[in-house]
């Protein structure tokens, strides 16, 4: 029975790319999308479409609404009743909400009930940034519907594999199974460096992507190479702070040197998706990751040299699990009198940064990685 209840629950959640799959078995009444990433979300709309018996709606035959404007009740049961009623000459009501968090807030009780009892035939789309599991909606999406996964996957091996390949990751993953899409082959080598140059943003990888693949099917090429990858994207880069820190205190200055010129030539992307560029912002956001780094790896060693043990780690210093491999690491190459410099080190570049002592941002940064 148990087997039985996981396996219903993994056909209820699927990610994009097992979602055609998924949709062989039939088009669920109740779909809802949830994920930040605008390029999955469109993915996952234009498929349950697609599946829709009878083939892809008319546009004009496609309720949509946008979740961000207020809905009240009356509202929300109205749309309800669209979906009930099949049209005079249409067998598939379709009504696309998206961004519905807000909506989904407004009288759950409505919503689980439809979700329930939504009627074969008809066709409801949402799409929301996140959702809370552990709501009734939710549970009932989960139970009833379908609940499609559109988060970006990962561009960076996880925290708790230090020693992965640079292309151990999802994002890589998912690169090389668009290309395979197009028949083209390429080694997921290959496919970092696509990522190396463009950075973690869908929409663009898919459109160089499908540049290189028209290239190569003017050519005749089925194997794609590093040549390829660089006559057909921009190098943009998606050099960041957190690979400049961690490359710091893993005493990995060709590294540390490179990221660093990455940033300074093409910018970082910050946490919206946009490139910056301004030297003294990265700075500041360098100082404070690095601060942070230092005091947990100082505390780690107050630890260790007391006879503590991972327990007292997880539970004194701050540190989540996931990162205790990676703080593992950096702790084998940043002792104790190390780690006290680097803090002295990054006091003093607060210090000249404030005091406009004449040094730019970025040689402050490349003393710091050159001398400690």
């Amino acid at each position: 029975m148990a087997t039985s209840s996981r396996n219903r629950a993994s056909d209820q959640k699927v990610t994009v790319s097992a979602l055609a799959a998924r949709l062989a078995k039939g088009t669920p009444p109740v779909s809802i999308v949830v994920g930040k990433e605008d390029l999955l979300r469109r993915e996952a709309i234009e498929l349950l479409l697609r599946s829709i018996p009878g083939g892809v709606p008319a546009a004009d035959s496609v309720i949509r609404y946008q979740g961000n404007r207020a809905a009240d009740e009356n509202q929300i049961r109205e749309i309800f009743d669209d979906l009930r009623t099949p049209g005079l000459f249409s067998n598939s009501p379709v009504v696309i909400i998206q961004d519905a968090q807000g909506w989904l807030k407004s009288d759950p009780d409505c919503w689980v009930q439809f979700t329930k009892q939504a009627p074969q035939g008809s066709c409801l789309i949402l799409t929301t940034d996140s959702m809370d599991g552990r709501s009734k909606v939710a549970k009932a999406l989960l139970k009833h519907g379908l609940w499609i996964s559109a988060d970006r996957p990962y561009h960076r091996p996880p925290p708790w594999q230090p020693d992965a390949r640079p292309w151990d990751h999802e994002m890589n993953s998912w690169v090389v199974h668009r290309f395979k899409k197009q028949t083209l082959e390429v080694k997921p080598q290959m496919a970092q460096i696509l990522i190396d140059r463009i950075g973690p943003l869908m929409d663009q990888l898919a459109g160089a992507i499908e540049r290189i693949s028209t290239v190569c099917d003017a050519n005749q090429i089925q194997h794609v190479d590093e040549k390829i990858i660089v006559d057909n994207s921009p190098s943009g880069g998606d050099g960041s702070a957190f690979d400049l820190v961690d490359s710091w205190f893993e005493q990995d200055r060709p590294r540390s040197l490179r990221v660093l010129a990455d940033i300074v030539t093409s910018g970082a992307l910050d946490e919206k998706n946009q490139r910056v560029r301004d030297p003294q912002r990265l700075l500041l956001q360098f100082l404070a990751l690095s601060l942070k780094r230092a005091r947990e790896l100082r505390a780690v060693h107050e630890i260790v040299a007391r006879g503590g043990g991972q327990k007292e780690i997880l539970e004194e210093a701050g540190i989540a699990r996931p990162f205790l491999p990676r703080i593992r690491k950096q702790y084998q190459s940043c002792d104790a009198p190390r780690t006290n410099k680097i803090i002295e080190t990054l006091i003093e570049m607060d210090w000249q940064l404030k005091s406009g002592s004449g040094s730019s941002p970025v040689e402050l940064i490349e003393r710091a990685v050159v001398s400690v």
